[in-house]
């Protein structure tokens, strides 16, 4: 190769590099003042297992995008015709996969439909909300919002409470929970083993191997059979990865200082090491980097689902909550902090799946999801955040009818047979003991199918556009 033909490379390579920086830099400086000028906001968007995030935001999107086909009353824009619709992009300078939402349109809108499958990683888009403008003296314009959404599994929230516990804090606070439920009759033998394991004995890489998959079966069945939220690792019920974190569940007698001075081969110190990888690769990573971003946060709970599974289980998801209550900093962000370090200013909890319900229980629901917050969020550390909850069906899958003189929902369930049930009513406190919990038991509602007919372009939900009100009501 002569010379001119290497200079002429080396010039297209520093042109394809200069034209690569100038374009990121034209995109950070529109992103910057987009910030500056309130027209950028960012919202996690996260949900405890079996609340359907991936349908929620196929539903959010579509309707937005589609202003003409929604129904969307209770979102202001839409009610006076401002809402012109919205463009689906990549997220700026995220680095994450986008949001596959071309799959769950096709799914929800295939023939039969079906539900989309769970995200099990996280990902971020930007939804370009284009409204129209009133100006008072310049007439008519347009404006656009950027909402930028950054979607993650709710199982990995539930990580992030041991970004503020050591080792030895983790295994007390799992003995604990072991100890104070019912959750150990899932595996009692596993429980009993890991009770047993003795701290200081030298670790055996083959048994502990055997007790790590036994353990990710055990927090799998938490989740499946008992309807349980609070379950670390959080990774572990999405991945097959070998993360070998097991707790000691018996600590007793052994200070801090007998525990450090273990040999470096014992089960205390193997498993700490353990303990403290996960949390620093990929517990603080994901932290940092996603939490950073957020302006406001939205996380859907299974409420239906926790109420008919028992006490348990909703005491478990009241755990949760004030677990991950301290995980987001909160507060109103300067013009200047929303650049670099915004602030948590909204924090929407939404119960979804309320078409499994009649309309006459969905206020029973979210007031007693309400409860919950109100219990969770009381001290100082809280007040003033602004906390909304709200009952959603992000697709509506159920109509009411009225049979010899009774309220009652139609709908197929997920093979696609017809049926006809009524759910056990809702009541907005909960039961005061332990037999009333009688009244839920055995009354969980069935799973239903996406409706038919959705592929002509109107995708029925319940109150999204009231969510949407309190996501976005103050911005547009």
């Amino acid at each position: 190769m002569d010379s001119a033909d290497q200079d002429s490379k080396r010039s297209k390579r520093f042109k394809e590099k200069w034209r690569r920086w100038r374009q990121g830099a034209q995109e950070k400086s529109h992103w910057v003042a987009e910030r500056l000028m309130d027209r950028r906001i960012c919202v996690g968007v996260t949900g405890f297992s079996g609340a359907g995030k991936s349908t929620l935001l196929t539903s959010l999107i579509y309707q937005l995008s589609h202003p003409q086909k929604a129904q969307l009353p209770g979102f202001a824009p839409a009610l006076t015709g401002d809402l012109l619709g919205a463009e689906l992009k990549p997220a700026l300078d995220s680095g994450l996969p986008p949001f596959d939402y071309g799959g769950c349109l096709n799914a929800l809108m295939s023939q039969p439909p079906r539900w989309p499958q769970s995200t099990r990683g996280v990902s971020a888009m930007e939804l370009h909300i284009h409204l129209r403008n009133h100006h008072r003296f310049r007439g008519a314009g347009t404006k656009t919002l950027i909402l930028e959404l950054r979607d993650y599994p709710g199982e990995w929230l539930m990580d992030l409470p041991l970004l503020r516990m050591d080792y030895r804090e983790w295994c007390r606070h799992q003995a604990h929970i072991v100890n104070a439920d019912s959750r150990a009759r899932l595996a009692p033998q596993l429980i009993s083993r890991l009770a047993a394991l003795c701290p200081q004995a030298p670790a055996q890489e083959a048994q502990l191997a055997v007790l790590w998959e036994e353990y990710r079966q055990f927090l799998l069945k938490c989740r499946t059979q008992s309807k349980l939220s609070y379950l670390q690792p959080g990774r572990a019920l999405l991945e097959k990865k070998d993360y070998g974190l097991l707790p000691l569940l018996d600590l007793r007698g052994l200070s801090a200082e007998a525990l450090a001075a273990m040999p470096d081969n014992s089960n205390y110190q193997v498993l700490r090491r353990r303990y403290k990888d996960y949390v620093q690769e990929q517990v603080a990573p994901f932290a940092e980097s996603h939490f950073r971003h957020l302006d406001r946060q939205l996380i859907l709970v299974d409420m239906i689902g926790t109420l008919f599974a028992g006490e348990q289980a909703l005491d478990d998801m009241c755990l949760a909550f004030a677990q991950i209550a301290d995980t987001f900093r909160y507060g109103k962000s300067g013009r200047f902090n929303r650049l670099w370090r915004p602030k948590v200013d909204r924090l929407l909890f939404a119960a979804t799946k309320v078409d499994q319900v009649l309309a006459a229980d969905h206020d029973a629901l979210r007031q007693l999801l309400g409860q919950q917050l109100q219990q969770t969020f009381s001290g100082a550390r809280h007040r003033g955040l602004p906390i909304f909850s709200e009952a959603i069906a992000a697709v509506r899958c159920s109509r009411e009818d009225q049979r010899s003189g009774r309220r009652m929902l139609v709908g197929h369930d997920l093979q696609g047979r017809y049926l006809g049930f009524e759910n056990a009513e809702i009541f907005s406190q909960l039961p005061a003991d332990q037999a009333d919990w009688g009244h839920y038991t055995g009354a969980a509602p069935p799973q239903l199918r996406p409706p038919q007919g959705m592929a002509s372009g109107h995708i029925p939900h319940i109150r999204v556009d009231a969510l949407l009100n309190l996501l976005l009501g103050d911005k547009v």
